[in-house]
């Protein structure tokens, strides 16, 4: 008993392999989880050496650094899904697949500007 093959001539990334093609629209959800647990990993790792007893120096530029991984990610998100657009807007068939990459991109670039919020308004080590 033979497997289906998949019929990908003339697709952008045709030699990705199945796989790939099946988790690309899921990549933002994979930046979000990769940030949030850089986040709070980092956090953890700063209050258990320290932070809450530094300076208000030294745990502003911690929280600079949040800011700038969280924007980093973001743009990350940002990029994937205008770097999508601009491959498969021309395939009529892969426009589904265009749309849903480039909604879980946003979502997820919504959830990690939504973790901001803890951020910037909750101490760090409290």
């Amino acid at each position: 008993m033979s497997s289906p093959r998949l019929d990908t001539e003339g697709e952008p990334y045709a030699n990705a392999g199945v796989l790939f093609r099946l988790l690309d629209p899921a990549f933002g959800f994979f930046v979000w989880a990769a940030h949030f647990l850089t986040v709070y990993v980092a956090t953890a790792l700063a209050c258990v050496l320290g932070l809450g007893a530094a300076s208000q120096g030294s745990r502003m530029m911690f929280l600079t650094v949040l800011v700038i991984v969280t924007a980093v990610a973001a743009l990350i998100l940002v990029g994937h899904a205008a770097w999508r657009y601009g491959q498969q807007r021309g395939e009529t068939r892969l426009r589904f697949r265009m749309a849903v990459t480039i909604g879980c991109d946003a979502i997820a670039a919504l959830a990690i500007l939504g973790q901001l919020i803890p951020i910037l308004l909750v101490p760090a080590c409290a």
